[in-house]
C-alpha cells in the first residue's frame, strides 16, 4: 500500500482571482471608454490598471491551482501538512486512536497518542509548548482541521485513519 494524500481546497486564493477578474474586467470596460470618447484620461489610466490587474489575476490563478497538501497517510505514520500548527510527521507507534471533534466550528480530526510524556519528548520545544497549552486549555493535544479537506468528509478520512493503525498494529505490534 502507497501513501494516500488528501489536498486542501484553497477557498481564500479562488475568491482572490474572482475579485482580481472582476476588476480587470472593469479597468477594459474603463479603457474601451476612454477609446470611444477619445479621452486620454480614461484609456490612459485603464490601460495602466488593465495591465496591473491582469498580472495580479495571473498570480492569483496560479495560486488558485496550487494543489497544498493537508494530510499524508503513510503505511508507518501520518504527516500533518495543515498550515497552522502542522506537527509533522506522527508515527503510528506514538498513536492511541483517532476521534473527530467539532472545534472552533469546524471539524477536526484529534490523534489521541499513547504515551503523552514520550510524545513531548520527541517534539520540537515550539510543537511542545503548543501541546502543552493545549492540554491546559482542556483541548486535544493534537487537532488536524479537516474542515477543508478536497473531495472527502471528515469521517471517510478517520475511516482512512484508523484502518492504517489497525493495519500498522496487526504488524508490529
Amino acid at each position: 500500500m502507497g501513501e494516500i494524500v488528501i489536498e486542501e481546497t484553497n477557498y481564500k486564493a479562488f475568491a482572490l482571482a474572482l475579485a482580481n477578474l472582476f476588476i480587470l474586467l472593469a479597468s477594459i470596460a474603463i479603457t474601451i471608454f476612454g477609446f470611444k470618447e477619445a479621452k486620454a484620461r480614461f484609456w490612459l489610466p485603464g490601460m495602466l490598471a488593465s495591465f496591473i490587474f491582469l498580472i495580479g489575476f495571473v498570480r492569483a490563478v496560479i495560486k488558485a491551482a496550487d494543489i497544498r497538501k493537508l494530510l499524508t497517510i503513510t503505511t508507518d505514520g501520518v504527516i500533518d501538512n495543515s498550515r497552522i500548527g502542522g506537527f509533522g510527521f506522527i508515527s503510528y507507534d506514538n498513536i492511541k486512536g483517532f476521534r473527530i471533534i467539532s472545534l472552533y466550528n469546524a471539524k477536526a480530526i484529534v490523534i489521541i497518542p499513547k504515551n503523552v510524556d514520550s510524545f513531548l519528548s520527541k517534539l520540537s520545544p515550539v510543537k511542545r509548548r503548543i501541546v502543552k497549552r493545549n492540554i491546559r486549555l482542556n483541548l486535544p493535544a493534537i487537532a488536524i482541521n479537516v474542515h477543508n479537506a478536497k473531495d472527502m468528509e471528515p469521517e471517510d478520512i478517520l475511516t482512512l485513519l484508523e484502518k492504517r493503525l489497525s493495519d500498522y498494529s496487526r504488524l508490529y505490534e
